[in-house]
């Protein structure tokens, strides 16, 4: 047997044996994809179970993006709040931690801020959120995918000061958003 033979013949008997275990390895690989997905899932389900829902007034923003699809970016008035020890030279810095706490409006049905801080709460609702570089504070919640064509329609809405966001808010301060409802 020549050289070029035994190595065609090692080759064929080490395919052989791949070929023995390309199924379980195949199938281990897939499950083990899906766990990681339910895993995600799982997750944001957990946070809305356990979180407090909130109804938060929306204030309008105008967001253009035709690459991204219909979406509704979502201010609150919030959102720029400064705790109030805060110095007016303050220059915003990147990821800064900030806490929101949460009071019922005037209104009975929406909650608005109790004065923005910069250390967590000891008790009651709030939000964690960080500052952005422009002076924004980001919550998790500034953002809602719509059906295509509706917009525009939640858009008006907000302008109109008539845009309630749902949102599920968790014992640490993460929150959730879990749906828009246009008041009429």
């Amino acid at each position: 047997m020549s050289n070029k033979q035994a190595g065609s013949a090692s080759l064929e008997l080490l395919w052989q044996r791949i070929s023995l275990w390309r199924s379980p390895v195949l199938v281990a690989a897939v499950v083990f994809q899906l766990l990681v997905l339910m895993s995600i899932v799982a997750g944001h389900y957990r946070d809305i179970a356990r979180g407090q829902s909130v109804m938060l007034q929306v204030v309008p923003v105008d967001p253009r993006d035709m690459f991204r699809g219909d979406y509704v970016i979502l201010s609150y008035e919030f959102s720029r709040e400064v705790p109030p020890e805060t110095p007016t030279y303050y220059v915003p810095q990147l990821g800064r931690e900030i806490f929101i706490p949460l009071v019922p409006a005037a209104d009975g049905r929406h909650y608005r801020s109790g004065g923005a801080r910069w250390d967590r709460p000891l008790s009651g609702l709030f939000l964690k959120g960080w500052t952005t570089d422009s002076g924004q504070h980001e919550f998790g919640i500034g953002q809602f995918f719509v059906q295509e064509g509706q917009g525009h329609m939640y858009e008006s809405a907000a302008r109109r000061s008539q845009l309630t966001a749902e949102v599920s808010i968790d014992p640490e301060g993460k929150a959730i958003l879990r749906k828009l409802i246009i008041d009429n």
